[in-house]
């Protein structure tokens, strides 16, 4: 009888935990946000005038401690925070998005990390995406006393032109995992944002792609395909992010140092968005990550050429505040 009561008992507090782990803070109208911030108004473009666009997997400002289980400081954070910041100043570019930001996070000493960038950098718009709000994320391993208090990170992107709507597109999560990890792993989002620009808008999709599991970051890459495809006929169309995957050509697909179960061996998810007819791609030869020795590249900037034209793109060295390195890329409309 005692026996049968503590299994009760117990299957009971698991339940309970689960749905406490698995759970969010926020309501759902909460999730996709636009926010205007003080400042002056955007000056309307002018003719001929180049942008920059920067896609950067910002990885919390953790530099390459990310999901890693040593202890770190709200110092530490800082010193990061004044190394992206001062890469912003450095590029300026008009158009930012971030992946892995961190919005309110234990993790991170609950800084906002995006509202202090956006008003640090004068940067008037954001659109912000939530993909992970849970009270427990069993990320790294280990300790276990890491996996509890609050995550709410996302995706962002910050513009210097208003930003009209902003759309948040959750995307299907790897089949082959158990319902319980689903539940405590990020979403993985492509955030639709159309930014307004003299008398066009542009639309730019700020994508974070599986990183794990090869079927679904294909699967995800065609979704992504699908919305490119239903605005690249009427807008200038940006597709940027961290898409977890390299170019098929890259020389090296596995056998990594940092991570030698990684293989991309047969990946065909750039090869999809290299297919596109209407698509170019910003590819400069420097890789993106490991931050602190670069083996790879895992983020990208595709266009549409007919209504945008690549002038450069190039990732700065030298930035140790995440995993990652940013990429850029100078271009202007084709009107």
């Amino acid at each position: 009888m005692a026996v049968g009561i503590f299994i009760v008992v117990l299957a009971l507090a698991l339940v309970i935990f689960y749905y406490w782990a698995s759970s969010g803070a926020l309501p759902p109208g909460k999730l996709s946000e636009i926010t205007v911030f003080p400042g002056p108004p955007a000056q309307p473009p002018r003719q001929g005038e180049v942008f920059t666009v920067m896609t950067y997997n910002i990885g919390y400002l953790s530099g390459m401690l990310n999901n890693l289980p040593i202890k770190t400081t709200k110092e530490f954070f800082e010193k990061n925070m004044q190394t992206a910041l001062q890469l912003l100043e450095n590029v300026s570019p008009d158009f930012i998005g971030f992946q892995e930001i961190d919005f309110h996070s234990r993790r991170s000493f609950y800084v906002d990390q995006l509202q202090t960038i956006a008003e640090k950098t004068g940067y008037k718009y954001v659109a912000v995406a939530v993909n992970w709000d849970k009270h427990y994320v069993p990320f790294p391993y280990w300790p276990p006393s890491a996996h509890f208090g609050r995550v709410l990170s996302g995706q962002a992107v910050l513009s210097r032109r208003p930003i009209l709507s902003a759309q948040r597109v959750v995307l299907e999560k790897p089949g082959s995992s158990p319902f319980y990890y689903n539940a405590l792993y990020l979403d993985r989002l492509i955030q639709v944002v159309k930014i307004k620009i003299k008398e066009r808008d542009i639309i730019i999709l700020n994508v974070h792609l599986e990183a794990f599991d090869r079927e679904t970051r294909e699967k995800q890459a065609r979704k992504l395909l699908d919305i490119y495809r239903s605005f690249k006929d009427d807008y200038p169309v940006l597709v940027i992010g961290d898409f977890n995957c390299v170019p098929p050509d890259a020389a090296r697909k596995n056998n990594f140092s940092d991570e030698p179960g990684t293989d991309f061996t047969g990946d065909g998810t750039i090869g999809l968005f290299l297919a596109e007819k209407s698509l170019s791609v910003a590819e400069p030869v420097t890789f993106t990550f490991p931050s602190d020795s670069p083996t790879r590249k895992l983020d990208h900037i595709f266009y549409n050429r007919e209504r945008i034209a690549l002038i450069k793109s190039w990732v700065p060295g030298g930035i140790d505040c995440s995993d990652h390195l940013p990429l850029v890329m100078e271009f202007s409309l084709k009107f």
